[in-house]
């Protein structure tokens, strides 16, 4: 009681979210069709910059695929370094065709549980490819205690496919290929 009041400081835990996110971008064909400008896949690209700018906490990791799913980067904390390799992406660097999101979606759930995050997402980034697979893949992962997001691209109309060469991509009765964003099936 001589000594007087004393007060003491005490340590405020500071809030921080660990959710770890994979973003799985579609480099398939048809993310070059031009129905949104500059084409779908330049836009993508201009949200998952966006995405990175605002991420503050928790590990992120960049995947990319087609028929098969590629790790750009795995789950870290240097979105610098993701934002850098964004510019590099085109559907040229892929060695398959097609859009098959099951893929992305198992790829990405690989990576989660490979970190042993506790709790985590997959961004799913396409113009399209819903299918009873993707849909086993989705349940799966949510199954495994992780969140799936879909990010589609892309309009109703849809546009043609050019080709580096120039024309525009065709079907197998020779007609132009018309690529829409497959919003049911998403």
């Amino acid at each position: 009681a001589l000594a007087g009041p004393a007060w003491e400081r005490i340590d405020q835990p500071v809030f921080r979210t660990d959710q770890s996110l994979v973003l799985a971008l579609d480099l398939s064909r048809s993310m070059d069709a031009q129905d949104i400008a500059p084409s779908r896949l330049q836009r993508a690209k201009l949200k998952m910059l966006g995405i990175l700018e605002r991420r503050q906490s928790g590990q992120t990791a960049l995947l990319v695929y087609t028929a098969n799913a590629f790790t750009v980067t795995p789950l870290t904390d240097d979105t610098d370094t993701i934002a850098a390799l964004v510019g590099s992406l085109s559907t040229d660097i892929m060695p398959s065709r097609g859009s098959y999101p099951e893929v992305g979606i198992r790829k990405g759930q690989m990576l989660l549980e490979q970190a042993g995050v506790g709790y985590g997402a997959v961004m799913l980034i396409t113009d399209g490819g819903g299918s009873p697979a993707a849909e086993r893949a989705a349940r799966d992962l949510k199954s495994a205690g992780f969140t799936l997001s879909v990010l589609g691209v892309g309009t109703r109309e849809g546009a043609p496919i050019p080709r580096a060469s120039g024309g525009f991509i065709t079907d197998n009765r020779g007609s132009i290929a018309v690529a829409r964003l497959e919003e049911r099936g998403l």
